[in-house]
């Protein structure tokens, strides 16, 4: 009987413990996407000018990269498992890659355009290979139930290495920040390469994890053959839309509108941080509790309402505490929109049909870079950037009506 409660405690606790190694990965993209956000977008400004549509074109670069790599990671991380090899091998190369990006790109500018550019490629390569692998090994590891509460391990995380780092390129500034950031990455690789389990080999041949696999799941999206997955693909487009927005322009946004210097915008993005360090545990919860479509749609409603409230402050010691409002809400999609799509995904197809779902918020960033970049020139200036937000989450909330009640919920995998 001993034996048997210790073993009960031991199944118990293993879920949590396997939630917080999961959600070092969201570290990762903690450590590396505020940094990023805050200072890239003024770089290329200072390197091209005033050109928004052309400043959005430099920073579409990431997406472009994207729509390139996921999808042929994603493929071969679906027969690495097949033949036994396993995704994490893919994850920890592509950390490693990051790692060596972030810490040669405080020397980027010296080179002008061409060096950041350079930079900027080698950093993507590296964060947008591990981007479907690194999905498909957290379904892989995780059951079902939990899901929700894994992805919100990696937002929680997340929003840690964002509060740190936006505080640490403020204080130290750029360089130092972005050294120790390659250090950081260097560290999650040495404890996932230690600590994080090796799930199961897939059973399915190698061959099915192909190119193939991606269209032919897209073309059952576009005609709705599966109930909902049209749907979640096109909310998860609107959703990426709408925080893509927030960290390409509100660095700009922020100093034109608010009269402030670079330095002092950083302010929103750790608002921001704060407010998804905040929400991140309890979307997932709500997740579990209330259902993954329903804590969709009270986040994005609530982002709505939010988003608005922003469009009207006038200061930005006031926009800080509604932009971490925002956040918080934002963290009830961003949790549960993952595990909700990859509920009746087989093991065998994850890497590729993940790919599909990171494509669509791949594409919400690709065309929201430079439409928001052509908006701000007709408008002459970045000021309607909560509104065009709002608009798109408001977009977001009326799509996730047409997923149906009951899919891609834990009870139905």
């Amino acid at each position: 009987m001993v034996e048997l409660a210790v073993t009960a405690v031991q199944r118990a606790r293993t879920p949590a413990l396997l939630c917080a190694l999961i959600g070092l990965g969201g570290l990762f993209a903690g450590v590396t996407g505020p940094l990023l956000s805050n200072f890239i977008p003024l770089i290329v400004r200072d390197a091209i000018g005033e050109h928004r549509t052309a400043i959005g074109g430099v920073m579409a670069i990431d997406n472009v990269l994207l729509l390139l790599l996921v999808p042929w990671a994603g493929a071969a991380s679906d027969r690495a498992s097949a033949r036994g090899r396993g995704r994490l091998n893919i994850v920890l190369g592509a950390f490693v890659l990051a790692a060596a990006g972030m810490a040669l790109f405080p020397a980027a500018p010296t080179f002008g355009l061409g060096g950041v550019i350079c930079a900027m490629v080698v950093l993507y390569t590296g964060i947008n290979v591990q981007r479907s692998p690194f999905h498909a090994l957290m379904a892989d590891l995780v059951p079902s139930h939990y899901r929700s509460l894994a992805n919100a391990s990696v937002m929680f995380q997340m929003c840690v290495g964002a509060i740190v780092f936006l505080m640490l390129g403020k204080i130290l500034g750029m360089r130092t920040a972005f050294l120790v950031a390659a250090g950081t990455v260097m560290a999650i690789v040495a404890v996932f390469g230690l600590a994080l389990p090796r799930p199961a080999v897939s059973e399915s041949q190698a061959a099915e994890a192909t190119y193939r696999s991606l269209f032919d799941a897209v073309w059952s999206a576009i005609r709705g053959a599966v109930p909902g997955l049209r749907a979640i693909f096109v909310a998860t487009l609107l959703q990426q839309l709408t925080f893509q927005t927030f960290t390409t322009w509100f660095a700009l946004h922020g100093t034109e509108r608010f009269g402030v210097r670079p330095e002092e915008v950083t302010t929103g993005f750790i608002a921001w941080a704060m407010g998804g360090l905040v929400g991140a545990l309890p979307a997932g919860v709500i997740g579990v509790r209330l259902g993954r479509r329903n804590a969709m749609l009270l986040g994005f409603a609530m982002m709505v309402v939010s988003l608005l409230a922003l469009d009207r402050v006038t200061e930005l010691s006031h926009a800080t505490v509604l932009l971490g409002l925002a956040a918080a809400c934002w963290t009830l999609p961003m949790v549960n929109a993952y595990p909700l799509f990859v509920e009746p995904v087989p093991p065998a197809s994850r890497g590729v049909l993940t790919s599909l779902f990171v494509l669509c918020m791949a594409l919400g960033g690709g065309i929201g870079d430079p439409l928001n970049g052509a908006l701000f020139d007709v408008a002459g200036g970045y000021r309607p950037m909560f509104l065009m937000m709002a608009c798109y989450a408001m977009l977001a909330f009326l799509t996730v009506l047409f997923i149906p009640r009951g899919a891609g919920e834990a009870s139905t995998g």
